[in-house]
């Protein structure tokens, strides 16, 4: 198993070097964390709200805002940036070459 993740990290390192390539790994990693940081702030905004016992529109005051979508695009941007940086920078380059 350790060769098959050591064999995807490094087909995604020479990917990397293409704009194309940059830009496909950009919008799969930004799909993954989106809805992976979607399913967390729906868990964590029940247990907000159940733990403090504030009524039910805070939580549809906050939905009518749009706060989870504008949070959860922020953070899969940055989530996004910091994998392409990785693969860039050489530093995923010498962990696969070991």
């Amino acid at each position: 198993m350790p060769l098959l993740v050591g064999a995807f990290i490094g087909a995604l390192i020479s990917a990397a070097g293409t704009i194309l390539g940059q830009v496909l790994i950009s919008l799969g990693i930004g799909f993954v964390a989106y809805q992976g940081i979607d399913i967390f702030l729906i868990a964590a905004k029940q247990t907000f709200l159940g733990s403090l016992g504030l009524s039910p529109v805070i939580g549809q005051l906050a939905g009518v805002l749009q706060v989870g979508t504008a949070v959860n695009i922020l953070a899969s941007a940055m989530a996004s940036r910091l994998v392409l940086a990785g693969l860039t920078s050489g530093t995923l380059k010498k962990m696969v070459n070991r």
